[in-house]
């Protein structure tokens, strides 16, 4: 299920007495709390659910206060223990391809290494297992990563994650797939990718990841647990028209809030057909900000392996990367943009009607 949910509650008759364990066992680590109704009322079957971790055991007619009161008090404990000692996800990924998602994860990621000064371990993922670029944003050369560690993920810990990842001088730490590594992607389970979140929370405290342009089980599995989605677009409408899909698949596919959503408009400008106001209609309630354009340092960070919050931390650009990050390690998906507070809907009224743009944009906002 995904996302994965608070507690689940299982009611069990007698021809449910054994199927229950084999459907527990199914479920992946780290489990939420399970629950048992049942009429059943024997040593066995409170044996089996303790060994299996159920946190209590209900007896029918149930009532609903109590139930609610015991299920609510296990789900707000185990919210705050993961508060305490879980690690912090967010997620990057282009609407449509080409978008600049990389290289906003790649700064942000270092921002936020550059901030914690080595006192608290920052992990950047990179997940495109066939053509990932970040060890070339950084200057790194990828070896026996992301592939192998998911090869391995079984037996993974944070002693073992070592081997697998790449630490840049800033202190960040990288995990990607190597130049000689290739992977068919549907050959990565969800499972698998479970496993792989569940040994690096224990290893970091923020990860970032930056995600292919698709959705499948494995990248469901990375965007359920995400604590923040930045979705990186662009003023054209064929963006337009690829983030409302998008955002209709995380929203109604994967039941993911949209209040964990950041729509981040990348190479912003002012002049542009499709404004910002555009976005604000077809996209009500959910969280913006942009990125200024400029080609020149981009490019330039790119080919040269040094991340703009480095080499150009003073320029426009830069300053929004790192106002970026510092929104995002402070746990607000409504992070400050350039000038101030980013964009909201509330903030922003209707575009005047135009002939020509409601014929463009009109069947977007339906």
């Amino acid at each position: 299920m995904r996302p994965t949910p608070d507690a689940l509650v299982f009611v069990v008759d007698e021809e449910w007495r054994r199927g229950i364990w084999e459907t527990i066992n199914h479920i992946p680590a780290p489990r939420p709390p399970l629950f048992i109704v049942s009429q059943i009322n024997d040593m066995e079957l409170m044996r089996l659910a303790m060994r299996y971790g159920v946190r209590d055991l209900f007896p029918p007619p149930l009532q609903v206060d109590d139930f609610i009161a015991a299920v609510s008090r296990v789900v707000q404990d185990e919210r705050q223990r993961l508060g305490e000692t879980g690690a912090r996800l967010i997620s990057f990924m282009n609407t449509k391809g080409g978008s600049g998602a990389s290289l906003i994860a790649a700064n942000v990621a270092l921002a936020m290494a550059q901030a914690n000064r080595f006192n608290r371990p920052i992990l950047l993922v990179d997940f495109d297992f066939q053509f990932g670029g970040l060890p070339t944003y950084l200057n790194l050369v990828a070896r026996d990563g992301l592939i192998k560690a998911m090869e391995f993920v079984n037996s993974l810990d944070a002693t073992a994650l070592q081997a697998y990842v790449l630490r840049h001088p800033s202190g960040l730490h990288l995990l990607a797939a190597a130049m000689d590594e290739i992977i068919v992607p549907d050959d990565i389970s969800a499972e698998r990718t479970e496993k792989l979140l569940g040994a690096l929370n224990t290893a970091f405290d923020e990860i970032i990841i930056d995600l292919p342009h698709r959705i499948d089980p494995a990248m469901a599995t990375i965007l359920g647990h995400s604590d923040v989605i930045a979705l990186v677009t662009q003023q054209t409408v064929a963006h337009l028209h690829d983030t409302k899909r998008l955002l209709y698949l995380l929203r109604d596919r994967l039941g993911i809030a949209m209040d964990r959503i950041l729509l981040l408009v990348n190479r912003h400008d002012v002049k542009a057909e499709v404004k910002l106001e555009d976005f604000a209609e077809v996209f009500p309630g959910v969280a913006m900000q942009t990125i200024p354009s400029d080609y020149v340092r981009a490019a330039e960070s790119i080919n040269l392996g040094i991340p703009i919050c480095e080499s150009a931390a003073s320029s426009p650009l830069g300053k929004a990367l790192l106002k970026l990050a510092t929104g995002l390690s402070q746990g607000s998906a409504q992070a400050p943009g350039p000038a101030g507070p980013g964009p909201r809907p509330s903030d922003l009224a209707p575009p005047a009607p135009a002939p020509k743009k409601a014929g463009i944009l009109g069947w977007l906002k339906r």
